[in-house]
Parts: structure tokens; C-alpha cells; sequence
């Protein structure tokens, strides 16, 4: 994978390779220090951060694209309401089978493909996820998706998660975000599953918000996962 002379980077900064012995390889930092590492753990650690380009780009490139059918045709942008006790894990209906649940008639003639959500767990009063509905309604029956209401059918719609926290206590908190587009959100009583359209404005400020701390959580995984394997050099 290295070559003599092959500019590469790990969490340390970019360097050069100077000479390959073996399972070693002598590199020179760009700072101008010196060092010698293990080629395995170095060969990971670069597939790493070529991943978390390419993910990079791939986001940029579906952002772009995004915008591109917005102009097209309207989009919809919506506060998606879920209900999650306090301390539990994002784990509740429709969530593991990316769907959304469109119960309510007049929801289920707005919600249509191309639409962006942001989800909001009701009991923490936090925002952690962002997503896209990928699909047209169609009807199941709610067990299915570990929905508990008295009806035999109802309406869902297929998603896709764009950003996610991991966990609500990175999410962004109701009371740290302004929303101009429905500044009586926080006051007025809301139902689990409901959808609160907002502007475009408030969806990108919620959305650039959640995004920062999705890429944020994955860069300290890898770079934890990575700094473990130098330390055992």
C-alpha cells in the first residue's frame, strides 16, 4: 500500500515515507520529526481516513443533488415527534426499519418522497436525528414496526437517516434553538408521531446543527479506535 517517497496521514498529521523494512517503515512528519511504525496499523489508520473522505464527498455530493430537486419540485420540511423515555436508547417504533409512521389523514396527503424530517424525542425536548423520506405511503400493519394503536392498518413511508447523534444526550436541546417558523413549538402540547412543519431556514439550522455532532461522534470513534492501535507501536 506505501510507497517511498508516498505522501499519507494519520491522526498526528501528514507525512513522508522514507523507508520500508518489513512489518516497519521510517516516515518524516511534516514538521520534520521522525518516526518509525508498525505498516499494518498505519495501513489501517490511512484506509480510515481515505473512508472518512469519501463519506465526506459522498454527503457534499447528496446535499448538492438535494438542492438540485428542491428547485425542481417543493420540498416538504417537517419536526417529526417521538416518544423515548428518558435514559433509553434510540430505540422505538418504526426506527430500526427506517420507517415513519403516517397516521393521520390530512399528514398522509402532505408526507410524500423527497420530504426532510427532523426527529425530536417529546420527553427529552432534544432534536437527534436528520432524514429524508424515500418513498410513497403505503399501508401495513403497525405491529410490524412495533407500533401500538388500535387499527388494523395505517399509512408509512420508507427513510433515509442522513445524521443522527447516537444518543439524545449529544442531540440539541429545544431551548438552544430558536425557531422562527414556529416560535410557540416548546409552549403548545404536541403528539408522539405527529408532524410540525417548519421553514426551510429552521430544517438547515437544525439539520447543519445535527450533522456537526454526527461527524464529530464518528471522528472521535475512529480516532480513539486508531490512537489505541498507535499506542500498542
Amino acid at each position: 500500500m506505501f510507497d517511498i517517497n508516498g505522501e499519507y496521514a494519520n491522526r498526528k498529521g501528514k507525512y513522508t515515507v522514507l523507508a520500508i523494512d518489513g512489518p516497519i517503515m521510517s516516515v518524516r512528519y511534516a514538521d520534520g520529526t521522525h518516526a518509525d511504525l508498525k505498516v499494518s496499523i498505519q495501513e489501517r489508520i490511512w484506509e480510515n481516513i481515505v473512508a472518512e473522505q469519501e463519506v465526506a464527498a459522498a454527503k457534499s455530493n447528496k446535499r448538492k443533488l438535494r438542492r438540485a430537486d428542491a428547485g425542481k419540485a417543493t420540498v416538504g420540511h417537517y419536526i417529526k415527534i417521538v416518544s423515548i423515555p428518558l435514559g433509553e436508547e434510540l430505540m422505538f417504533p418504526g426506527w430500526e426499519a427506517r420507517v415513519v409512521m403516517v397516521h393521520n389523514t390530512s399528514e398522509t396527503e402532505q408526507i410524500k418522497r423527497g420530504d426532510r424530517l427532523i426527529y425530536f424525542a417529546q420527553e427529552a425536548q432534544t432534536f437527534f436525528a436528520v432524514a429524508t423520506v424515500t418513498g410513497d405511503a403505503f399501508k401495513a400493519d403497525p405491529k410490524k414496526y412495533t407500533f401500538v394503536i388500535d387499527a388494523p392498518n395505517a399509512n408509512f413511508c420508507q427513510i433515509d437517516i442522513d445524521a443522527e447523534t447516537g444518543k439524545l444526550e449529544s442531540g440539541v436541546l429545544l431551548d438552544k434553538i430558536e425557531l422562527e417558523s414556529c416560535p410557540d413549538f416548546a409552549a403548545k402540547p404536541v403528539l408522539p408521531e405527529a408532524f410540525c412543519p417548519i421553514s426551510e431556514d429552521d430544517f438547515e439550522l437544525l439539520s447543519e446543527a445535527l450533522t456537526e455532532v454526527s461527524e464529530e461522534e464518528e471522528e472521535n470513534a475512529l480516532i480513539e479506535e486508531d490512537f489505541d492501535e498507535e499506542e500498542d507501536e
